[in-house]
């Protein structure tokens, strides 16, 4: 639905001015999280036909790499290697190892599992190229905050913007830049805020000075809930030159708005994937 709002009105025009500007100083923050986002590809179709299925986020802890992701994405893929891509045109990178995953649900899948989290830990295939984008346990954010006027940004690569040719792969990394819904909005959608993050996500967003639908995200499923840490929505906006990026959460599920409920973006907290690593692998001293 629409939002009733008088884009003519010289104090709405005001507000809307300042809270673009805010996010624009948001996607200027260097996108040091956002690079380690991958796409996920799996043959879905044809053996020799990688596709992209959903996103990844690429970790290094303590000489260890592991990929976090959404485990309804692994649903797919099974057994088989881990495919990924760097974004522009590289080669396609197999992954071996193995995966540490919440409990499937009572469909046997982790489509109704509600945490709906992995952590893929890399043993074979890792690529200098990968290497170089991961992030360490210094880019988390595992001790947010319950602050609604953080800005995040959600980070991962669309399906329909990505395509294969032969072994290299070619994705577009997108960014949607949004904020928290506060305690009310969590309640309204029966989100447990201790373990997800719930953002804002319209069905209609201003853009140019105009309503728009918002794009489908379909493939950022595994991708990164990033914070702009040092930035805010809280009046007088302010740029911050120490602002930075902090992974969040990895994005599992997006609702379009209905039965009076909003649009909305639902991502689990890394503490969980933490939480993973530390049961399967309680001699790597993460923390």
């Amino acid at each position: 639905m629409k939002p009733d709002i008088d884009l003519e009105n010289p104090r709405i025009k005001h507000i809307l001015e300042e809270y673009n500007a805010q996010m624009c100083r948001a996607l200027s923050v260097p996108q040091k999280v956002e690079s380690a986002v991958l796409p996920i590809l799996h043959t879905l179709k044809r053996a020799t036909k990688p596709e992209q299925i959903g996103s990844g986020v690429i970790v290094s802890l303590e000489n260890e790499y592991f990929i976090f992701s959404a485990s309804h994405v692994f649903d797919v893929i099974g057994k088989f290697n881990l495919l990924v891509g760097p974004s522009g045109y590289e080669r396609i990178a197999a992954l071996s190892g193995e995966r540490f995953s919440t409990p499937k649900g009572n469909s046997g899948t982790h489509r109704d599992d509600p945490f709906d989290a992995s952590v893929f830990h890399i043993q074979g295939g890792l690529t200098d190229s990968l290497k170089n984008v991961a992030i360490s346990i210094n880019d988390f954010d595992i001790e947010s905050k319950n602050e609604s006027n953080n800005i995040y940004m959600a980070a991962g690569f669309r399906s329909r913007k990505s395509n294969t040719a032969g072994n290299e792969a070619k994705g577009k990394r997108e960014c949607f830049p949004t904020i928290e819904y506060s305690d009310d909005e969590y309640s309204l959608l029966g989100i447990d805020r201790t373990n997800h993050i719930a953002l804002a996500y319209e069905d209609q967003v201003l853009a140019n000075g105009q309503w728009q639908t918002s794009p489908t995200p379909t493939g950022i499923s595994g991708g990164a809930v990033i914070k702009i840490s040092g930035l805010n929505m809280t009046p007088p906006f302010t740029s911050a030159p120490n602002a930075r990026q902090q992974l969040s959460a990895i994005t599992i599920e997006q609702r379009r708005e209905r039965d009076g409920k909003p649009g909305v973006l639902i991502a689990t907290r890394i503490g969980l994937h933490m939480a993973l690593i530390k049961h399967f692998m309680p001699q790597l001293p993460i923390y």
